[in-house]
Formats: C-alpha cells, structure tokens, sequence
C-alpha cells in the first residue's frame, strides 16, 4: 500500500514550528555575538608575547574543536549537574554553543589579523598611535573585511548545529518538529517543512552577506 502525503495534517502546527525556528535563531544569535567577541580576545591571547596566555588560548582552542558540540553540551547539562551545578536547558545550550563558536572564530580571527599587513601598525605606530588605538583603528577593520565571509558561514553552521540543542530538551525547531512528527505521525512532511525552514533562514543570511560583499564601498 503506498504512502499518501498530507501536508494539510502538519500545517496546524506551523505556528509551533516557527516559535521553535525563533528560539533557534535567538540562541545562535546570541551564541554568535559572545562567541564572537571572546574568539576574538582568544586570538590576541594565542597572538601575544606572554606565554601562558597563549597556551591558554591554544588549549581552549584545541579542545572545543576537536570534540563534538554534543558531547560538550551533554557535559555542561548533564555532567555538571552531578556535582551539583544545575544550568537550564537554554543557558546551557548557550554556553555549549558560544564556546564551540569562539574556538573556531578564534582560528578566524587569528588568520584575518595575520592576513594584514606589518606595513599597517608599523605606519599607525609612526603616527603616533598606541598599539590598542593602531589595533582598533587600523588593523581590526582590515581584518574583519577579510574574515566576514568566514565568520558568516560559522554562524550559518552553529545555526544548523544548534538542532542538537533537542537533546537536552531545549524546545527549539528540531525539537518541535520531532514533537509534530509524534503527535501526526507525518515524519516525511514535518521533516520536509522543517528542512524548508531551515534553508530559508541560512539562504537569506547568506543572499544578506553576499549582498552586504558586493554593496560595502572599497578602502
């Protein structure tokens, strides 16, 4: 007997899809912005002169890269609240993600302010700038034009990523379609409406910064 599809059984749950897909953007937008800002102190800290702030960075680095998002999720939520650490299912997906996010944003950065050349701070040091005025003024905005697309698919990949946040019951969009899915007994629709969701949000991100490349005026 072949399957039937009906869409017409999964659209009633469409507003709880979206509130899922919502919280799956808030969360990666969140994780990103913070992930963001301590990748990049984590890249002056393995690109500095004193030794233990670079083995810290590196270490960081080293171990929330190579270690799946999920199993460092599981340690945060589940393996902290054996010692009696109790986090919530959101926050703890937040700093699971944020911390994934900075290791990898931390390589990013690392390669865009290498990437500038010596001949910039030695020019905004000559002018008279201190080396944090000559960083931010001169060398970050530099960077950040060559590291922008990098940083953009990290965050497209955390927001992809973050369906494991279904694991520890945060009610996200993979968590609410798997929800759907047992209440309609429709896998093959609600999947395919989630898949949708999804590719919509990582397909406008990516037309917004592929826009944003072409549109930005040259310096």
């Amino acid at each position: 007997m072949g399957y039937t599809i009906h869409f017409t059984e999964v659209f009633p749950y469409l507003p709880l899809l979206l509130k899922g897909l919502l919280l799956s953007v808030a969360i990666t937008v969140v994780s990103t912005l913070i992930g963001t800002l301590a990748g990049l102190f984590s890249a002056l800290a393995s690109l500095s002169h004193y030794l233990i702030a670079r083995k810290t960075a590196n270490t960081y680095v080293e171990i929330f890269r190579n270690t799946p998002l999920l199993v460092q999720m599981y340690l945060i939520y589940f393996g902290l609240g054996q010692f009696g650490v109790q986090i919530n299912p959101i926050p703890a997906a937040i700093i699971a993600m944020t911390l994934n996010t900075g290791a990898y944003t931390t390589v990013i950065f690392q390669a865009g302010i290498q990437a500038v050349d010596v001949g910039q701070k030695e020019g905004g040091l000559v002018l008279g700038m201190t080396y944090p005025q000559t960083f931010r003024h001169v060398i970050l905005p530099q960077a950040f034009r060559i590291i922008f697309p990098p940083l953009v698919n990290q965050a497209i990949s955390l927001f992809l990523f973050s369906a494991v946040a279904s694991t520890i019951t945060v009610p996200e969009l993979t968590h609410q379609a798997m929800f759907v899915d047992s209440v309609t007994w429709r896998t093959f629709e609600v999947f395919i409406v989630t898949t949708c969701l999804y590719f919509a949000c990582t397909f406008l991100v990516s037309i917004l910064s592929d826009l944003y490349e072409r549109t930005r005026p040259a310096r």
